[in-house]
């Protein structure tokens, strides 16, 4: 026997300014960093956490505290945000969102980014 379900999931991506109107105003919100030392990256938004990507559905325990949690990873072309979150999503993890510009596009705007 097989199923076939569909589901109807949406996942709201921030831009770098609503992330840093977040960070700004001191809004009770996780950033997590799915990019780690993955393909040779050192740098993750300065004062996000660090979770890679295969594990944040297992560690989502740690998130459930925050109002927000706002993933990101590589860049607009990267998978691996959008994945965790609309796994998280199914798992009924409210309001979850994504940065879609990732590393990348913070660090071409030159915007605060820590050792990884």
């Amino acid at each position: 026997m097989s199923y076939e379900i569909e589901f109807n999931l949406v996942v709201e991506c921030i831009d770098k300014h609503e992330l840093l109107k977040r960070m700004n105003g001191k809004a009770n919100f996780v950033l997590v960093d799915t990019v780690g030392k993955y393909n040779g990256n050192r740098f993750k938004i300065k004062g996000a956490r660090t979770i890679p990507y295969p594990e944040v559905i297992d560690r989502r325990g740690e998130l459930m505290s925050y109002d927000e949690i706002v993933i990101y990873c590589k860049n607009k072309d990267c998978k691996a945000s959008k994945k965790v979150a609309m796994g998280l999503k199914l798992l009924n993890v409210p309001n979850v969102k994504v940065y879609e510009g990732g590393i990348d596009e913070w660090r071409d705007n030159n915007l605060p980014v820590e050792d990884e």
